[in-house]
């Protein structure tokens, strides 16, 4: 006779909250974002077809069938506890403080921070960082250890330091250039131009900065995302990306993109590293400073 499945991760997830009659705190106890741990619960209460909890003004309250489910398994997880301690080496037990949530916005962990990753892997062997690529107006600083915010200065001003400063400008494969040693704005407008939501600056926005009539009935930005989807389209010179000089480095090193303007704009500071919680762990500490190393 089969066996019938249980959604072990779910059940685990319902435990602690239960447990500790709070979602925040299961969240932490569990190194996940309190949103997760709501998702694992509705997945459960779908996947078992019964409300576990009552969402109440102060929190949860646990219906009477599940406050007995929690009951037993709070006993089993703590035969499991003593079984598996039992079994593993010595030490292992030890509650981990090694574990660094990091929230950065999508485009900064693919283009910027993967790349670097190694390094912090090879000097931090110790750290378990763990990272979620979020855009700041989607996620809650609080769910993190460390949160890499993005915009402008009078968001961050006073709340964060400065972590990385960026020019919004145009790039092309170099082939788009047809032997011309550079391009003017007005020029690009008969080049397939390509945009993504995550563009800080709009095209239409950029050309009405330099004075220059963008027509929406001649001109129609190619839409591609998420931005990495884009900038891998502009390196197979599909056309000309509107990005940050930041998220198209590696591809301007490597000679795979060129900015097809020859225009002087300084850079501004658009990522910022909020400062720490209080009582930060030693690893918390390490990876933070590592950013700034990194970025400076």
């Amino acid at each position: 006779m089969a066996r019938s499945r249980l959604p072990l991760r779910g059940i685990a997830v319902f435990a602690a909250v239960a447990r500790l009659g709070s979602v925040k705190a299961a969240a932490k106890e569990l190194s996940l974002s309190p949103s997760a741990v709501s998702h694992q619960i509705r997945a459960l209460e779908d996947e078992l077809g019964v409300e576990l909890f009552k969402r109440v003004s102060r929190g949860i309250k646990l219906s009477a069938d599940a406050a007995r489910y929690a009951e037993i398994l709070d006993e089993l997880f703590e035969r499991m506890r003593h079984a598996t301690a039992d079994v593993a080496a010595p030490g292992w037990s030890r509650e981990s403080t090694n574990v660094v949530r990091l929230m950065t916005p999508p485009s900064l962990a693919t283009h910027w921070l993967m790349p670097r990753l190694p390094a912090f892997i090879e000097a931090h062997p110790g750290i378990d960082l763990r990272v979620f690529a979020v855009r700041t107006a989607d996620g809650n600083a609080d769910d993190f250890d460390i949160t890499i915010g993005y915009g402008a200065a009078t968001r961050w001003k006073g709340r964060a330091r400065p972590l990385l400063k960026e020019v919004i400008q145009p790039y092309c494969a170099p082939k788009r250039l047809r032997g011309k040693g550079a391009l003017s704005a007005a020029q690009l407008l008969s080049q397939p131009l390509i945009q993504s939501q995550e563009n800080a600056v709009s095209w239409e926005t950029w050309f009405g900065q330099r004075g220059i009539r963008f027509d929406k009935s001649r001109v129609q930005p190619l839409q591609l995302d998420p931005s990495y989807v884009a900038i891998e389209a502009a390196v197979k010179g599909v056309g000309v990306i509107l990005e940050s000089s930041l998220l198209t480095e590696e591809h301007v090193r490597a000679g795979r993109l060129v900015a097809p303007l020859r225009e002087a704009r300084p850079p501004s500071t658009s990522y910022w590293l909020l400062p720490l919680h209080k009582g930060a762990r030693p690893a918390m500490v390490k990876a933070h400073k590592w950013l700034l190393e990194q970025a400076s």
